[in-house]
């Protein structure tokens, strides 16, 4: 008997509770603890207006309300949102920061790769 994997599955670190060490997932996560230790998900990231991430950030996409303290590294898009608090570096193709957000760092775009198509011959 195998074992069934749910790929839409969203990993959830409730308010209150603390990590130290590294998270790494293929699922999406939404945070709304502490973290102390590096994150690395192929999904998408949330972190919420309670959360607070010491450490370095590798994923597709993420969508910040909270603290964090270490560099961000998308594919994809980073989404600053009030009120979040970011102090580090972005390495993106995508970003967006909305009024009211504290950013102190460097952002450094990055061209995205174009999807392969293939030729259709009539």
């Amino acid at each position: 008997m195998g074992k069934e994997t749910n790929s839409n599955a969203v990993n959830l670190l409730c308010e209150g509770t603390v990590i130290v060490g590294d998270i790494k997932t293929k699922n999406d996560i939404r945070i709304d603890g502490i973290i102390k230790g590096k994150i690395v998900t192929s999904g998408r990231l949330v972190v919420g207006n309670t959360a607070k991430i010491e450490g370095d950030i590798d994923c597709v996409n993420v969508d910040v309300m909270g603290v964090i303290l270490g560099n961000i590294t998308a594919s994809n898009t980073v989404s600053l949102k009030a009120p979040a608090k970011v102090i580090g570096n972005i390495v993106s193709s995508v970003l967006s920061i909305d009024q009211g957000v504290f950013f102190n760092g460097n952002c450094q775009m990055i061209k995205k790769e174009p999807k392969e198509t293939k030729e259709v011959i009539k």
